[in-house]
């Protein structure tokens, strides 16, 4: 998947957006990683912070490392400000970076008017398997209705990109284990009615109720993996890329006018290099 993004940001020209947070270590990877995207995309970067933050990554970092083309916007409310400059579009694509999480979501409802968000992430394994997962915002799927909507609108990204989606939709146990408990049983019940409602639906896609087993998931090469519900996703993110060795490249926020990428706060330098990638290769 990453290469199809590679290839559509191929010769693109757009403004990027990213914000700091308030970890010196972590600002620092946002500076190095844009820096090193505009040396290989034709893309600029604009780069929303705290001015001490700001000040102190110019200070750490010698004046011929910069580029022109990596702007500094200073401003005491990064989560406010980059959607400004998005809604006038001076940028045409944000990437969250470093931000706090809570402010960015309360500032993006507020100022696009949205009241769900739906983040559907770029995985990589160990192994070199990539798939898109979700969901892992824990306030996102929080029932029936809001999974089938978070699915229609996945379907449609990955046929954006001409990707046939292969469907592995998880719940919380095997179907043997059910009765044991009723929560477990409420996920397996959902995933069942997921699968035959998709089936319906998309009768040309491969769509299978791989119950709790994750690893069936990634061994018969699924593309588009659903977690139970958004906690359950979280930490398999987490999981992944944090002690499992995987990555992860950023999460497209679906379904807005605007392309917004989000990327944990204490992402890897290959999360924002690759959420950059997705900031450009979406951008509109």
């Amino acid at each position: 998947m990453i290469q199809k993004f590679k290839e559509a940001a191929k010769e693109k020209r757009s403004n990027i957006g990213i914000g700091l947070g308030t970890s010196e270590y972590h600002n620092q990877k946002i500076l190095q990683a844009s820096l090193n995207f505009v040396a290989l995309n034709k893309a600029n970067v604009y780069i929303f912070g705290n001015s001490n933050f700001i000040n102190i990554l110019l200070e750490q970092t010698p004046k011929n490392y910069l580029n022109s083309r990596v702007n500094f916007i200073e401003c005491q409310t990064p989560e406010r400000v980059i959607l400004t400059f998005l809604i006038n579009k001076t940028i045409q694509s944000i990437v969250r970076g470093s931000m706090s999480s809570n402010k960015f979501l309360k500032s993006l409802k507020k100022n696009l008017n949205i009241r769900e968000t739906y983040r559907l992430a770029l995985l990589e394994t160990i192994n070199e398997h990539q798939f898109f997962f979700g969901p892992v915002g824990i306030d996102e799927c929080k029932n029936f209705e809001n999974k089938i909507k978070y699915l229609d609108l996945a379907i449609k990204k990955l046929q954006e990109f001409d990707t046939i989606p292969k469907i592995s939709i998880l719940s919380g146990g095997r179907t043997s284990d059910t009765g044991r408990n009723s929560k477990v049983d409420k996920t397996i019940q959902d995933a069942e009615k997921i699968v035959e409602l998709l089936k319906n639906k998309y009768s040309n896609l491969k769509i299978s109720h791989d119950e709790i087993l994750i690893e069936k998931a990634i061994e018969s090469k699924s593309n588009l993996i659903i977690a139970p519900d958004g906690l359950s996703g979280n930490l398999i993110y987490r999981t992944l890329v944090h002690l499992g060795g995987g990555k992860a490249y950023g999460a497209i926020y679906m379904g807005l006018r605007n392309t917004i990428i989000d990327t944990s706060r204490v992402g890897d330098f290959s999360e924002i290099q690759g959420a950059l990638l997705l900031a450009l290769a979406l951008s509109k």
